[in-house]
């Protein structure tokens, strides 16, 4: 029998660190505008599936697999946008604007347009879908060589772009996961970039506007707009300004029905102004 090596069972799987988990970056502010805008120029079918992957930070799967009724009016200036399953439970509804609006209807029309288009997907596949996406990849890198981009570029930093937007234009941890379709908390901080600019704004805001130093209700406020001291005695000296207010204002309507649980609603404010106002007698040893 052979003997066992000496090095073997001295380093073992779980004592090598893992490798760090890193996702494309989004793209720079230049770059974007200029994509958008390379991409708004164009009207054919591949140039306005990137755009509205980027406006909606749809998975490019997840934008080929577009139904033609995707988009839906809620009434008023609201629209939304079905994002099929692009991976398990990511089907979602995304809140979209006039400009990507005015793509889907783009791409409704080239739908229209021969050769026919498969009646089941907005986006025609006349060679399947593996041909479009694959037709995408091409387009984007196209266009990236366009606008001068000189790193290599991958379509899902759009997707990274689109959330690092939607950050920093004010939009919530917890809503951007429901914009991107997301479960975990960890993945949608790994979509977003967090710059030195982003610092600085962001302390800023809250040098000028800190979230500890809320305005104090205008009961707690005497007419010199001073605070009153939040005790026993201003709770009780609060009450008697609400019944009288309360009074006033059962006197101004009409009588009805409500007279009788205006006269409850005094008598239960009058019973807990009385209790303060014990509480407001008591001696200071006993509170």
């Amino acid at each position: 029998m052979g003997r066992t090596p000496l090095w073997q069972g001295l380093l073992r799987g779980q004592d090598i660190p893992p490798r760090q988990y890193r996702l494309p970056r989004p793209l720079t502010p230049e770059d974007d505008a200029r994509l958008q805008q390379h991409w708004a120029g164009e009207k054919d079918v591949l140039h306005s599936a990137l755009l509205l992957q980027r406006l909606t930070g749809m998975r490019m799967g997840e934008c080929v697999d577009l139904a033609p009724d995707c988009l839906r009016h809620l009434g008023d200036n609201r629209w939304t946008l079905h994002v099929p399953h692009g991976k398990p439970r990511s089907e979602r509804w995304v809140p979209v604007d006039d400009q990507v609006r005015v793509v889907v209807e783009r791409l409704s029309f080239l739908r229209t347009l021969p050769p026919a288009g498969d009646p089941q997907f907005l986006l025609p596949r006349p060679k399947g879908r593996g041909a479009l996406l694959s037709s995408l990849r091409k387009t984007f890198r196209e266009a990236a060589r366009q606008i001068g981009m000189q790193a290599r570029v991958v379509p899902h930093q759009l997707r990274h772009t689109y959330a690092t937007t939607m950050l920093r234009a004010g939009v919530s941890l917890p809503a951007l996961m429901k914009l991107l379709g997301h479960h975990n908390a960890n993945m949608t901080l790994l979509y977003v970039e967090v710059t030195q600019l982003d610092l600085q704004r962001e302390y800023q805001a809250a040098r000028l506007h800190p979230r500890h130093l809320m305005p104090l209700p205008p009961a707690l406020q005497n007419a010199a707009g001073q605070t009153s001291p939040a005790d026993a005695v201003a709770v009780a000296t609060a009450l008697t300004s609400a019944l009288r207010l309360l009074d006033l204002h059962r006197q101004l309507l009409a009588p009805s029905g409500t007279n009788k649980q205006f006269l409850l609603l005094s008598r239960r404010l009058a019973r807990i102004r009385s209790l303060f106002e014990k509480l407001s007698q008591r001696p200071i040893d006993e509170k």
